[in-house]
């Protein structure tokens, strides 16, 4: 079993960096995030700098940092511009080639026209977007997935419009934060007017399935919530209808879940020590199936603004606890945390990536 040495040591945290890149495929996008010529979505993943850009219908990924004086191409995390560098305006087409730049003659033809910047292999799973990392292996996507590649590919299908887009810094070791979303053991307590209230976790999950480190999970709806006839009139037409809170685990650092359909949540983390972990934070509208008028247009806007804040309240819950946890810690290194039946998508997690560890490191 895991010891709590391991979420606080710096040389077990740089072995486990190791790992993170040698996985060959992380998730970094949805397609309603690249939807125009030049929409793009930034990322800083261990200290390398990556964006992913709509080039007239194609989509690409590169190093997002300038080949003439390597200042960062895109600074912000999404948006919608071409691929020019602020600083001396070089421009980058979507072979990764420079396309413009100021003073051309200024350098040496040849030496420009060969420059390319460092290109990502990019693969969906329906509208999800992947690129991979490791060079040196050829596992395809779908081998990466295995057979949580249809249901991924199912819900990526129903996201709407991105209605938020930030990141929360956690002050604790990124597999406490695997830990804490691959249970809902915790929510009728540290969720008591948010999942609790919409009755969730009361009810142990029966729909679940898993792949080496990747799961999915549906935890059912008590009997007992009440839900609000009007929400419920709003999203009648929204095109996935289920019935309880559906979450994803996409190894090693994608959080995907939906709430009965009403709207979807894609987590994305970023360790940066064994202390502290960003948590990118997107959530999107639910899709329907026909075109909103413009009454019920403002009544799902106020619905989103509403989940947005449920959301944010979730997630500030999650992070006072983990970070207690983080700092209790140092005082129990060689203890080991206790996990049951309800915790069993944890135990599947440590199950691949103890095997990992040993085998890569």
């Amino acid at each position: 079993m895991i010891k709590n040495l391991n979420y606080i040591d710096e040389a077990i945290y740089l072995k486990e960096k190791s790992l993170f890149f040698n996985e060959s495929w992380i998730l970094v996008a949805h397609k309603n995030e690249l939807l125009n010529n030049n929409d793009f979505v930034a990322l800083d993943y261990f200290g390398n700098k990556i964006f992913v850009q709509n080039y007239n219908g194609t989509i690409k990924s590169f190093q997002n940092v300038c080949l003439h004086r390597f200042n960062t191409i895109h600074e912000e995390p999404f948006g919608n511009r071409v691929s020019s560098c602020l600083y001396h305006n070089w421009t980058y087409g979507k072979k990764g080639n420079v396309v413009g730049l100021m003073c051309r003659n200024s350098f040496e033809k040849d030496h420009i026209s060969e420059l390319r910047l460092k290109e990502y292999e990019v693969d969906f799973c329906g509208d999800f977007v992947f690129i991979k990392l490791n060079e040196q292996t050829d596992k395809k996507l779908s081998d990466y997935l295995g057979n949580i590649f249809s249901p991924l590919e199912e819900i990526s299908k129903h996201f709407g419009d991105k209605t938020i887009d930030y990141t929360i810094e956690h002050k604790v070791n990124w597999k406490l934060l695997v830990e804490n979303v691959l249970e809902c053991y915790h929510c009728t307590s540290v969720h008591e007017n948010s999942f609790a209230k919409m009755g969730f976790g009361s009810v142990a999950p029966e729909k679940f399935d898993f792949f080496d480190a990747h799961s999915w999970c549906e935890f059912p709806k008590g009997e007992s919530a009440k839900p609000s006839k009007i929400i419920e009139k709003a999203l009648a037409d929204r095109t996935l209808k289920i019935q309880g809170y559906l979450h994803f685990y996409i190894y090693p650092n994608a959080f995907i879940s939906s709430v009965e359909g009403k709207g979807f949540y894609f987590g994305f983390m970023f360790p940066e020590s064994p202390s502290k972990t960003n948590l990118r934070v997107r959530y999107f509208a639910p899709k329907f199936e026909k075109e909103l008028n413009e009454s019920q247009q403002n009544i799902i806007d106020f619905i989103n603004n509403s989940s947005n804040d449920s959301l944010d309240l979730v997630l500030n819950e999650d992070k006072k606890i983990v970070e207690n946890i983080q700092t209790n810690l140092v005082n129990f290194k060689d203890s080991s945390p206790i996990f049951g039946d309800e915790e069993f998508r944890i135990l599947k997690f440590y199950e691949y990536f103890n095997k990992k560890e040993l085998k890569d490191i």
